[in-house]
């Protein structure tokens, strides 16, 4: 039994005749994928879209599985609109994430700017950090930056 396969697109046309159904099959379901209007034609006269040939594989051949049909994702309108539209969600989660913490009884404390002009310790705690680990006196540390040949 020979199987048709037929293609539209734009101002085209394709014909293919097989007599194995399913690389009539695997040809229709790579022309849908790129946009083409398919046909399937079985010996009997009766025409499929592919989809539903493939069904009709299944029935009539045990062994045969029907493959999942794949997920496109739609392709945005427009950029601008996704832009707008992942700004708002952003918004819209900082609101959410606002409101849960209100609703936790969590208070979102103010820092004023002032806080962070003064140290929290004395300047003289300051040098004594600073300088904590460096007990060398100034002769060792000569010493220890010419260890190569002395300088003239």
């Amino acid at each position: 039994m020979a199987y048709t396969m037929i293609a539209e697109r734009n101002n085209q046309k394709v014909r293919k005749q097989r007599e194995s159904a399913l690389i009539v099959l695997a040809n229709a379901l790579m022309l849908q994928s790129e946009g083409w209007q398919v046909v399937i034609v079985d010996g009997d006269g009766s025409d499929f879209e592919p989809r539903a040939f493939e069904a009709s594989l299944a029935k009539r051949f045990s062994w045969y599985q029907v493959k999942p049909e794949p997920v496109v994702a739609p392709e945005p309108a427009d950029e601008q609109l996704e832009a707008e539209a992942l700004v708002a969600a952003a918004l819209e989660a900082e609101d959410i994430e606002a409101d849960e913490l209100e609703m936790a009884g969590h208070e979102i404390q103010d820092i004023d700017e002032s806080d962070f002009d003064e140290a929290d310790f004395e300047d003289a705690d300051l040098e004594e950090t600073m300088f904590e680990d460096a007990d060398h006196d100034e002769t060792e540390l000569t010493e220890m930056e010419f260890e190569g040949e002395p300088a003239e």
